[in-house]
């Protein structure tokens, strides 16, 4: 297994595509300070998947992606991807040629692609372990790794030789076996809480059981209990039944005969109908003709009030008539005794014409009206 080509887009300062081809023998990269030798390194611990900002010469991972120049504008995504020649079948996949490819945009996606099939950073990191690939191993030797090498620290310089010797891949195995150990731990804890709850709930059954035992066999009782009542009921019921029968057979016989005085009944409720309508018509017209009687009624009370008024005034005045004629007949009288004493001589004088006419009596006034 080797490594044939880098192809990196938009990496720090590599902000067209470029592809970078590793012949057979030593490759190497020269150039004067700050061409972005160290970028292309950093494109390769970045592609196998270093998480460290910092080791990366950056504040924060959006760092690696092209910034920008007087002449160029920045970009949005930055891939690298890596070409590695499994003809020898170092690794265990199905292909001649892996191609490990990262990408990674402004806003804060990043993805991994395993011969541009999506995977995770796991998958990649189990593929390249054994084999001296990795973020962590010591293909990509920066300075301060040298200076690792040279320090006096033992533990430092262990690091570095445990990973070159490979015993990386069986501290990794190590601590993933010591953490799946940890929580088979608490799954046991876990499962030991189970075991004491289901046993709790087992008791709890077992009583439940014998409660539903006796339900079951009180249920039975009471359905032999049912059943022998339901048939009591039914056997009521048909006798019921019986008499029933009996009953509307009686009916029967008589339905014909309450018809026909049904129909009678009809006919006789229709003649009173027409008669009531009769009645009512005839003493519509009696009440018309009573309230005109009424009317007559009272015009001929107010024509007798009128003439008792009249008879009344004619008494009256018969009574006064009757007066005046006491009087004048008293003073005829009276008259008449003094015609016939002797005349006495007087001096006569002239009276006016018509003086000694008689006044008309009041008795002829009466009569001429």
């Amino acid at each position: 297994m080797k490594l044939t080509k880098l192809e990196l887009s938009g990496f720090k300062s590599f902000a067209d595509t470029v592809t970078l081809t590793f012949e057979e023998g030593v490759t190497a990269i020269v150039g004067p300070n700050g061409c972005g030798k160290s970028n292309v390194s950093d494109s390769v611990r970045w592609v196998l998947g270093e998480q460290s900002a910092r080791l990366l010469r950056g504040g924060k991972m959006e760092d690696v992606i092209f910034q920008g120049s007087a002449a160029r504008r920045p970009v949005n995504v930055t891939e690298v991807s890596l070409f590695l020649d499994n003809s020898d079948g170092d690794l265990p996949i199905a292909y001649r040629e892996v191609v490990v490819t990262r990408r990674l945009s402004r806003s804060g996606q990043s993805d991994y692609l395993l011969n541009g099939s999506p995977v995770r950073l796991r998958d990649i990191q189990d593929l390249l372990r054994g084999t001296g690939l990795g973020s962590d191993a010591g293909v990509v030797i920066e300075a301060k790794m040298i200076d690792l090498l040279l320090s006096d620290r033992a533990e430092e310089r262990r690091s570095l030789f445990e990973e070159a010797a490979g015993i990386g891949l069986y501290r990794d195995r190590k601590h993933s076996t010591e953490r799946r150990l940890e929580e088979t731990a608490v799954d046991l804890q876990r499962v030991d809480d189970l075991v004491s709850e289901v046993q709790s709930q087992i008791r709890s059954l077992a009583r439940q059981r014998g409660k539903a035992e006796r339900h079951a066999k009180l249920s039975e009782e009471k359905f032999t209990v049912q059943l022998t009542l339901a048939r009591r009921l039914l056997d009521h019921l048909a006798g019921e039944a019986a008499g029933m029968e009996a009953r509307f057979a009686q009916l029967a016989d008589l339905l014909p005969s309450a018809r026909q005085c049904l129909s009678e009944g009809e006919a006789g409720r229709e003649q009173l109908a027409r008669a009531r309508a009769a009645a009512e018509a005839q003493r519509t017209e009696i009440t018309r003709r009573l309230a005109t009687l009424q009317v007559e009624i009272g015009r001929i009370d107010g024509d007798l009030a009128l003439a008792a008024e009249r008879l009344a005034n004619a008494s009256s005045r018969r009574l006064r008539a009757a007066e005046e004629r006491a009087h004048m007949e008293q003073r005829a009288r009276g008259g008449r005794r003094s015609r016939s004493k002797p005349p006495q001589r007087a001096t006569r004088r002239c009276a006016p014409p018509g003086a000694g006419a008689p006044k008309p009596s009041p008795v002829a006034q009466v009569t001429r009206r």
